[in-house]
This record gives structure tokens, C-alpha cells and sequence, in this order.
């Protein structure tokens, strides 16, 4: 590969800048396929039963643009429903008091216990549950408590006591894209030495996570089908449709919509890896 250290030959600098990839400028929907621009695939999204919208949880950036997809599809046809990760299935009482207009912004957040089922800044989300308050558009928990996943992690899901796992079915097994990228994830974590068990706990776990989100999708879909399901969640759960759109699909829901966002996109991904992403 040339180097491209700062030399005084400017041909060869204009060579070094051409051989740069040329990255997706901030402002823009791409195919994930060919990074080719979209038009206005929040569109598309419109015809879905269920839209999934990434995110990082820290990232101010892509809040605000799930906030703005939810505004487009809210304003094309107001009849959706809202599910958050960052909820437990116990939270739904609280949900429903806040959409109602019972609770203040300050005990919202003490009767879901945010401090302690979540913990990122509630200013990053807060516009977003208003948007769902001032509008009347019910908000569902997806995610189930940090104890069984726990649970799952320490001794596998099978070992759980049925009584302990709050409705979860058996997940699908995963991809083997799935599980490669979630073994390399682990190897990073540090900890205690990496066992084959240790390993295979860990991938159960998450893919309870997914399965959790995506029973609680599919159960709202079930109550309510002439509603839009538009759910927030990680954008590990979502990349390549491996953890929650699988989980989906194999509980009968196979068109989800996938959109991600993204801080910098330099060459096209796999084509599986949303169904389009916004550059912010």
C-alpha cells in the first residue's frame, strides 16, 4: 500500500488523496449495498408493520434523528405505537400513566426506575417520550429485567427455572454471523478466562434480549394489527437483521424495516446490514 505521509511532490499528494475512500457526507440516506443516495426510504418505511430504528444510547445525534423519522411516519399516518428497549415489561403501568398525562416528567422517570434499568442521561430521550405524551401514542416495554438475562449469562437459559423467565420463549438459534460477531464482542470484555460454556451463556443471553424484544413486537402486532409498531432499541440488536428482526421472523413477522444511523460510512456493508442508513 503507497504511503501517504506529507511529502513536497504535489502529484504524488494528489495521488495519496485519490486513493482515500470517499466517505458518505452527513446528511444523507444510502443503500448499505452500494452507499448509493435514497431519496426518502422513511417512505418506504410507511407500508411496514414494524419499523426498527438503532441507535447508540449515548449518542444526542441519533436520537434526534429517530425523533424525526417518528414525526415523519406520525404525520403520514398517526395510527402507531412506540416500543423502547429501555423499559422492562414491569414499566408498562408507568408508560401508561405518562401517555395519559398522570405523572411529571421527574416522577416518570422514579416510578420506571430509570436510574437503575437504563441510566443514560434522560435528556437524551426525553424529547421522545414527549413527543409520544403530547400525542397520545401509547408506549410499550419491550425489554424483560437485568435478572434474567443475568441469569441466562451465568448458567444458560435452559437452566432458568420456568417461573423466572417472564414469558420468554426459546430463542431461534442464532446465524453463524451472529454468533462469530458476538464471540468476538465477548472476547473483548476482559473478565474471567473464556470458556466454551462461558461463551455459550453469553450468546444465550443476548439472544434472550432479542427474543424479548421481539415477542413483545409480535404480541402487540397480535392486539392491535391495524397498528404501526415503530420500536427503539441498540443498534447491536438490529445490524444484519441478526438479533431482533431474526427473532421476528421466526415468530411470523418477516417484513420489519430496519434503519440505522450512522456517524461515518467509507465503503458499502453487507446488503443485509439494514434496509437503509442515515449518515449524521
Amino acid at each position: 500500500m503507497r504511503n501517504c505521509a506529507p511529502l513536497l511532490l504535489v502529484p504524488l499528494l494528489a495521488a495519496c488523496a485519490a486513493s482515500q475512500p470517499a466517505c458518505v457526507s452527513a446528511g444523507r440516506w444510502v443503500s448499505p449495498g452500494t452507499l448509493h443516495a435514497l431519496a426518502d426510504p422513511v417512505a418506504a418505511a410507511r407500508a411496514r408493520p414494524v419499523v426498527l430504528l438503532g441507535e447508540r444510547h449515548d449518542s444526542t445525534a441519533d436520537h434526534g434523528w429517530q425523533l424525526d423519522v417518528i414525526r415523519q411516519l406520525y404525520a403520514a399516518d398517526p395510527a402507531l405505537v412506540l416500543g423502547f428497549e429501555m423499559f422492562p415489561r414491569a414499566a408498562q403501568p408507568a408508560l401508561d400513566d405518562w401517555v395519559a398525562g398522570r405523572l411529571s416528567e421527574a416522577a416518570f422517570l422514579a416510578n420506571t426506575d430509570w436510574a437503575h434499568v437504563w441510566g443514560f442521561p434522560p435528556p437524551l430521550y426525553m424529547p421522545v417520550f414527549r413527543f409520544a405524551r403530547d400525542h397520545h401514542i401509547a408506549m410499550v416495554a419491550l425489554n424483560v429485567s437485568h435478572r434474567l438475562v443475568h441469569l441466562t449469562a451465568q448458567q444458560g437459559f435452559a437452566a432458568v427455572p420456568q417461573a423466572d423467565r417472564e414469558g420468554i420463549g426459546a430463542p431461534a438459534p442464532p446465524s453463524a454471523g451472529y454468533r462469530a460477531d458476538l464471540a468476538e464482542a465477548m472476547s473483548g470484555h476482559g473478565g474471567p478466562a473464556m470458556t466454551p460454556d462461558r461463551l455459550a451463556h453469553f450468546i444465550e443471553a443476548q439472544l434472550v434480549w432479542d427474543r424479548a424484544m421481539a415477542e413483545a413486537i409480535a404480541a402487540q402486532r397480535a392486539r392491535a394489527p391495524g397498528l404501526q409498531v415503530v420500536a427503539l432499541m441498540g443498534a447491536g440488536h438490529l445490524e444484519h437483521r441478526y438479533g431482533v428482526p431474526h427473532q421476528l421472523e421466526a415468530l411470523g413477522v418477516a417484513d420489519a424495516f430496519v434503519l440505522l444511523p450512522a456517524h461515518q460510512v467509507c465503503a458499502p456493508l453487507d446488503g443485509e446490514y439494514a434496509d437503509a442508513i442515515y449518515v449524521n
